[in-house]
């Protein structure tokens, strides 16, 4: 997850934001552990979270005024919808998997807020 502000940025303003996405993001994989998931399904979050933390990223630089948000506030606009954003290019499937990645961050978020 260090490498993911840097792989995220458009620019040198978003790398402190991403940075602020991963310590969100670092208690709600922490607690996924916790669940003794197979190492398996663990790396599929962990990749879906990267997603969703790239399209947050993305969104800011479309909507510049989202840069005024808190990192946990972004994270919860992006998944609000009990759904993870739309990523260009996902099948179906990858899509489905990536919007239940995006409901478990919703309920960890909600819960530790």
């Amino acid at each position: 997850m260090d490498e993911w502000p840097q792989s995220w940025a458009g620019d040198d303003e978003d790398e402190p934001i991403g940075r602020h996405l991963t310590a969100v993001m670092r208690p709600f994989m922490r607690h996924l552990q916790r669940e003794k998931l197979s190492p398996r399904r663990l790396r599929h979050h962990l990749d879906n979270l990267w997603l969703i933390g790239g399209e947050t990223i993305r969104r800011l630089n479309d909507e510049p005024a989202l840069r005024t948000k808190p990192p946990t506030e972004l994270l919860m606009d992006a998944v609000a919808s009990g759904e993870a954003p739309l990523v260009h290019d996902l099948t179906e499937a990858e899509q489905a998997a990536l919007d239940a990645t995006g409901r478990k961050l919703r309920r960890f978020l909600l819960a530790h807020s």
